[in-house]
């Protein structure tokens, strides 16, 4: 039996296929429903549940205390920016009345991924023998509607609404 070798698929001349290659969209020119969307998706994954009536009577029995918390206290960097401050006896003024700690409003059970970023960004955890939470800082609002969670998934998510599809 002779072979014909010109016949075999791998020695056909293949057709041009058009490849989609994916860009990412600049995070402000996203549509804010869509960020919205896709940070619900992403923490769905992350943001276990509300523990905030747990800790605060852990906290009430003297089980846990504010010195379990991480990043509870504001580090010079902060103080700086949010005060407007430039020298240490003003960074210490600010320490000695009081106003260098965070104000958690709520605590969080989440994956220790979420816990992992959460410390990366200087966001209060309390973490015990007990669990680990994130001290959320501000309340009143949806999760997925924080602006450094929506940055989050951003970064991380791989929702095809994040792409632009251009043919090369």
């Amino acid at each position: 039996m002779i072979s014909n070798k010109a016949n075999t698929p791998y020695n056909k001349k293949q057709p041009k296929v058009k490849t989609m290659t994916k860009n990412k969209i600049a995070f402000n020119d996203i549509e804010s429903g869509t960020m919205q969307d896709i940070t619900r998706n992403f923490i769905d994954k992350h943001i276990l549940a509300c523990q905030s009536y747990l800790v605060s009577e852990l906290m009430s029995k003297e089980v846990i205390s504010i010195e379990d918390y991480i990043n509870f206290y504001k580090s010079d960097e902060i103080i700086k920016s949010e005060y407007d401050v430039e020298t240490e006896e003003e960074i210490q003024e600010i320490r000695d009345n009081g106003e260098d700690h965070q104000e958690v409003f709520e605590h969080w059970l989440c994956s220790d991924w979420f816990i992992n970023q959460m410390k990366k960004q200087d966001e209060p955890i309390l973490e015990t023998d007990l669990g680990t939470w994130w001290g959320r800082t501000c309340t009143g609002q949806s999760i997925y509607l924080d602006y450094n969670i929506q940055e989050l998934a951003y970064q991380y998510s791989h929702d095809e609404r994040l792409y632009k599809k251009e043919v090369a």
